[in-house]
């Protein structure tokens, strides 16, 4: 089995979203928070310039990086300008096609995605591509028909090196205009996870793991199939995104310059982020729940506004 420095060396080019795109959209308040022995987060928010939100801009990011999440790196390496335009439109379909959107009567996009959590889907992926440097290793949202029902189980799986380990993350993101209901949404996700799907998300990755190094890719099966030992240099994480609505913008953006703007965010934030990790430690307790998770949190302006937003990105406005 594969040590972590080596696992580290193995999958230096797996990655398609670098650091440097996550630090030009969004900053870190705080990071390697050790809420109890199973419990790890990290709080970001969306960067200010000039007093002005960038969340336009990480949606358009987001979008920009469509391709990478939807597809297996075979569909996109090296194809020429035509073929990734195809890859755009085959990629949103799959992506986010509500039933329920307006002007979109055509469409028969998956039941109740319009809900759903195909944006903190990206976000999450995005989040640990670049913030964590763990990237996915099977594209599920390449497996699914055009306008067909999700496949059930983790929202993305990735592979990362968190605390010293060679890490399998399996995802989960939620999108609530509470962040309580969010929390509780993603761990009562995780545990259906653990107890009816996982041995489907093994047979997942063992069908269709896309990873280039074949060393690591047998390191990866070798490590999820129950019939061989297990190194205590591996562990298995549940990966959750949070994102909330947060009333305290109103408030904050009152300020007329970007950096007493910042401070005050930040300020509130920290009030926030103490809350949210007791909150955490009282609904995360080892040995009732013995999974570990790694949480992104971050808090939005408007969930729903965000969700309709993006729409118009991938479809454009009408």
């Amino acid at each position: 089995m594969f040590k972590s420095e080596e696992i580290r060396n193995l999958k230096t080019d797996e990655t398609d979203v670098s650091y440097t795109d996550y630090a030009a959209l969004i900053d870190v308040i705080q990071e390697d928070v050790k809420v109890n022995d199973r419990v790890d987060a990290s709080f970001h928010f969306v960067k200010y310039h000039d007093c002005q939100d960038r969340e336009r801009d990480f949606l358009i990011t987001l979008k920009n990086h469509l391709i990478y999440y939807c597809f297996p790196k075979e569909r996109y390496t090296g194809k020429k300008p035509h073929e990734i335009a195809s890859l755009v439109f085959e990629g949103r379909d799959k992506f986010f096609n509500p039933k329920d959107t307006k002007n979109t009567d055509k469409r028969k996009g998956r039941s109740g995605a319009s809900r759903s959590g195909e944006l903190g889907e990206i976000a999450l992926y995005f989040l640990l591509e670049s913030f964590l440097k763990a990237p996915q290793i099977i594209s599920k949202m390449s497996l699914k028909t055009t306008q067909g029902e999700n496949f059930k189980g983790a929202d993305g799986i990735h592979l990362g090196i968190h605390n010293g380990k060679t890490c399998i993350f399996y995802c989960e993101s939620k999108l609530n205009k509470k962040q309580n209901l969010a929390f509780d949404e993603c761990i009562k996700s995780v545990l259906a996870f653990q107890g009816e799907k996982k041995d489907f998300e093994i047979s997942m990755i063992n069908n269709h793991i896309d990873v280039s190094d074949p060393q690591l890719q047998n390191a990866i099966v070798d490590f999820l199939d129950p019939g061989k030992g297990k190194s205590d240099d591996w562990i298995e994480i549940h990966a959750c995104f949070v994102g909330y609505n947060w009333p305290k913008y109103t408030d904050i953006e009152k300020e007329t310059t970007n950096s007493a703007l910042l401070t005050k965010l930040k300020n509130e934030l920290m009030t926030d982020i103490a809350s949210a990790k007791a909150t955490l430690n009282e609904k995360i307790k080892y040995p009732t729940i013995k999974q570990r998770f790694y949480f992104f949190v971050m808090p939005f302006k408007d969930i729903e506004l965000l969700r309709t937003e993006f729409l118009k990105l991938l479809y454009g406005a009408k």
